[in-house]
């Protein structure tokens, strides 16, 4: 038992020395083939990138590119973190949605309509005629080459959810004709949140009642 226990022993011994032996040989070889081939390799990159560099030059050199890369990759990020504050606001919009059940305000009696063989006269007070682009916001309802009839309202409490109304945007700088979805009043007095039919958020921005131009009272298809 004694014998066996010893052979266990040298056996041991033997696998530890050989495998010290394949650590210094690996060592060695590493030294041997890889140093020599970084070498050959970042000579090879200072021969393509200026081969009248001296080391220190062309240490600075790393040094720059790296630099750069860190400038490219921090802009990068900037583009990405604006492009995610951009999406986060139109999906902010998206939940702001609202569907609009009420329909516009009627304005015009059946007493102010006169129909006749030859024509048809509808009395409106303080009218005027409005014209459509082709952005399709109110598209089926509204659409290019529809004419419109608009009156001024006196007051906002004459506006009403539903209501159609044209308005000055100073985002869009031009004259917007979209529907009322929401009526309110802050520190500023009233507002109104507007929304195209077709479109999938609400406009952005209140509306307040010194930018409305008037309000829809009637189409002609």
């Amino acid at each position: 038992m004694g014998n066996f226990n010893l052979s266990r022993k040298r056996v041991l011994v033997f696998s530890v020395m050989l495998i010290v032996l394949i650590l210094v040989a690996l060592g060695v070889a590493l030294d041997y083939f890889v140093a020599p081939m970084q070498k050959a390799g970042l000579a090879d990159y200072k021969r393509q990138v200026n081969s009248t560099l001296s080391d220190q030059e062309f240490v600075e050199e790393l040094i720059g590119q790296n630099l750069r890369q860190r400038e490219s990759i921090s802009r990068l990020e900037g583009e990405l973190k604006d492009r995610d504050i951009v999406i986060g606001y139109l999906m902010e919009r998206l939940n702001m949605s609202t569907e609009v059940e009420a329909g516009p305000f009627s304005r015009i009696s059946e007493e102010d309509i006169k129909v006749y063989s030859d024509r048809i006269i509808i009395y409106v007070n303080k009218a005027f005629p409005a014209s459509f682009s082709g952005s399709k916001s109110m598209y089926p309802y509204i659409r290019e080459g529809i004419y419109a009839l608009e009156v001024k309202p006196d007051t906002q409490d004459e506006l009403k959810i539903g209501d159609i109304i044209g308005f000055r945007s100073e985002i869009f700088n031009t004259t917007i004709i979209h529907r009322i979805t929401e009526i309110g009043e802050d520190e500023e007095g009233w507002y109104a949140i507007t929304k195209g039919d077709n479109n999938p958020a609400p406009d952005p921005g209140k509306v307040r009642f010194g930018d409305v131009v008037g309000v829809l009272v009637g189409l002609i298809y």
